[in-house]
């Protein structure tokens, strides 16, 4: 039995959040880029544009929220980037569907003195199953 083509087609939706040191509160999650229903993360990342200068242990995670009371988690990236140093830290793809919309954020956990500089920028890429903005043969 052949395989049935789809002739539906969608681009990769790209959205983006600027954050600062200001933003962010020490074990906080910060929502960033709000998904919809059907939505499925394909890639992105954290990065750090300006240097945080707060202590040498303070880390970034990158998490979704699903609900008014849901549970913050770390879906695409447990307290793996290193804020005293720029550079991108890539979201980790899982193949999650959202069944309900969402929020993709992160959340900064610092210890010591509290920055007061610092910046960055979360880039999520995503598509929503069974979205077709075109056709295709």
């Amino acid at each position: 039995m052949p395989i049935t083509k789809l002739s539906g087609r969608q681009e990769v939706i790209a959205a983006t959040a600027d954050f600062t040191y200001a933003d962010l509160v020490s074990g906080a999650y910060a929502a960033a880029v709000d998904v919809p229903a059907g939505a499925i993360v394909v890639g992105g990342h954290l990065a750090i544009t300006t240097i945080f200068n707060s202590a040498t242990d303070d880390k970034f995670s990158i998490g979704d929220k699903v609900g008014a009371n849901a549970a913050v988690n770390t879906t695409y990236a447990a307290l793996s980037a290193d804020i005293t140093a720029a550079g991108a830290v890539p979201i980790v793809v899982t193949g999650k569907k959202y069944s309900a919309a969402g929020t993709v954020g992160i959340a900064w956990t610092g210890t010591g003195t509290a920055p007061t500089a610092g910046a960055g920028k979360l880039t999520v890429l995503y598509l929503v199953d069974g979205r077709a903005a075109f056709s295709q043969g």
